[in-house]
């Protein structure tokens, strides 16, 4: 069993189609939630960003909405064996059903790792549950936008991250649509490199842009050769740092 191991919980992956990565646990550690009464994740794959955030705000009542089968039935198994099971609801729907039937108090935060690759550009994906999980045939970025809209709190902000041009276009829908762009951090895996990522924070109300940068290694070929600042993000979390 594919297991990925935490300071404070664990994930079981072996039945996701989308495992963990470096994207989800930035999003996770770095998301504004701390404040929030109310989260939602969604496109939740494992439960990582429902659990994160559990960890990290000890009061929210937490919502995770997964599409996929097996996807939803491991994030269902990770929460009921974490300690936070009692904050953390997961329902098996798209979020565009979710949004139709929704009668809750609004969300104070909203976070995503949202689909990407255009139907086209996912071709080449066999496994159908990761190419589902990954291509925005399921989920475009206008429908999430027009979903979070509906779902978010006039005062809440949402948070996802997106490779630099995704990113980029989904910033330009998002201000078209009425959202304001609080942060914008470009992500660079090794000092050197080029950004790769974009960690994007959006309100509805207007905001001025914090823009920034987070470098995650130091130079050289270590893996673990980690930046102090990505360290100090992740040190309640990662087990190697």
């Amino acid at each position: 069993m594919s297991i990925f191991r935490f300071k404070q919980f664990h994930i079981r992956q072996d039945k996701c189609a989308m495992k963990i990565g470096t994207d989800g646990v930035l999003l996770g550690a770095w998301a504004a939630i701390a404040q929030a009464s109310s989260i939602l994740d969604i496109g939740t794959g494992t439960g990582l960003l429902a659990l994160m955030a559990a960890q990290r705000n000890n009061l929210a009542n937490i919502h995770a909405i997964e599409i996929e089968e097996q996807a939803y039935l491991q994030a269902a198994e990770n929460i009921t064996l974490s300690k936070w099971s009692q904050r953390i609801q997961i329902f098996h729907q798209s979020i565009q059903a979710y949004t139709t039937n929704f009668s809750l108090p609004l969300y104070d935060s909203i976070i995503s790792n949202p689909p990407y690759f255009k139907i086209e550009a996912s071709t080449n994906i066999l496994d159908q549950a990761r190419r589902q999980a990954r291509s925005t045939d399921t989920l475009s970025f206008d429908a999430l936008l027009d979903c979070v809209q509906q779902l978010l709190n006039p005062l809440g902000n949402f948070s996802v991250i997106l490779p630099i041009k995704e990113g980029k276009s989904f910033a330009q829908l998002a201000i078209e649509k009425g959202f304001y762009l609080k942060r914008c951090i470009e992500v660079i895996p090794r000092i050197g490199k080029p950004s790769n990522r974009l960690l994007l924070e959006l309100v509805l109300s207007p905001s001025e842009c914090q823009l920034g940068e987070l470098i995650i290694r130091r130079e050289g070929k270590n893996n673990h050769n980690y930046t102090s600042e990505f360290e100090q993000l992740h040190k309640d979390f990662l087990l190697r740092l």
